[in-house]
């Protein structure tokens, strides 16, 4: 709760969407089969996966345009960030492994470690999904959010590439029950 009040401060919009999501994550995560200690787990680490965001500069994260390759490579490392401010908890190790692996992508083009499929753990992977869907339907300083069918298509598109197809098949179900 702390911590993520401490996003709050730092980004209004990135504790908002953390919140947004939360929810989503731990109705995914459950209609996934995942137990009730880890649907825990990866509520916890939805409202924390952006913590690592403390650590980017503010001319990053509030840039209005694209970002340049050298920015990229200074964003990428959020996860990494944050995945340390969480290891020295010890109630939240298990988060921090999420929070670390929450851009990795099911065909291996993600990071940090590029992993693959179900090498990354399911937590992580509902969250690529979730998070995704959050960003796109969520209006940025650089870009305007897709509507709710828009983001839909884009996860339909994206599934089996970047996305586990069989958490984007929960998660529109989920979303055209809920969402639309």
């Amino acid at each position: 709760s702390a911590l993520n009040r401490a996003l709050d401060a730092r980004d209004i919009s990135t504790g908002d969407h953390s919140r947004q999501i939360a929810n989503l994550t731990e109705q995914v995560a459950m209609r996934m089969g995942a137990d009730f200690r880890q649907v825990h787990v990866i509520r916890r680490a939805s409202l924390l996966h952006d913590i690592g965001k403390i650590g980017i500069p503010d001319k990053i994260l509030q840039k209005p345009g694209p970002l340049d390759d050298h920015e990229w490579r200074i964003m990428r490392q959020h996860p990494e960030i944050g995945s340390r401010i969480l290891q020295n908890s010890k109630t939240l190790k298990d988060v921090a492994e999420l929070v670390l692996l929450h851009h990795e992508r099911y065909d291996g083009s993600g990071y940090p470690f590029g992993l693959k499929g179900d090498k990354i753990p399911l937590g992580a992977r509902i969250l690529g999904v979730v998070d995704s869907f959050g960003a796109m339907t969520t209006n940025r300083i650089y870009r305007k959010a897709r509507s709710v069918g828009e983001a839909l298509n884009e996860l339909d598109r994206c599934s089996g590439t970047l996305y586990d197809p069989k958490i984007v098949s929960v998660f529109k179900t989920l979303a055209t029950t809920y969402l639309v």
